[in-house]
């Protein structure tokens, strides 16, 4: 049976996509809303539209930002760094409700967690893949 590879930037990206969804998910749950497909997206948009935009400018999805596992770690730190006062303020102006620090410091920080506990263990395999292939 041939096997398919899928390349592992648009694995990057899915988990990635994952770990917002998640993120969402569970913020609702835990703020007892309900987690309807609309209003996972409501909330999700201005996070996910800050992430594209920080992507587009630091093209985390190329090889190069992905095949060593430091790298990939601190471009997840300084991307999600980026990307979340811009989620931020877009979710503030989209809801006409005011940015509170509270909100921010644990959306920041458990988004954080959601990204980095797909990414290590993405960082781990694609490390050990390259190990793998450099000694044949």
């Amino acid at each position: 049976m041939k096997r398919i590879h899928a390349p592992a930037g648009y694995v990057l990206l899915a988990g990635d996509l994952a770990a917002f969804l998640l993120f969402t998910y569970y913020g609702k749950l835990a703020h007892g809303l309900p987690a309807t497909a609309s209003g996972i997206m409501e909330t999700l948009a201005p996070f996910l539209l800050a992430w594209i935009v920080v992507a587009l400018l630091l093209h985390p999805y190329r090889h190069q930002s992905w095949e060593k596992a430091g790298r990939q770690l601190l471009n997840t730190l300084l991307m999600w760094t980026l990307a979340a006062p811009i989620g931020l303020v877009i979710r503030s102006l989209w809801l006409g409700t005011p940015l509170t620090w509270l909100f921010a410091a644990v959306a920041y920080f458990i988004m954080l967690a959601f990204l980095l506990a797909w990414r290590i263990p993405f960082a781990v395999v694609c490390a050990l893949i390259q190990r793998r292939s450099q000694s044949r």
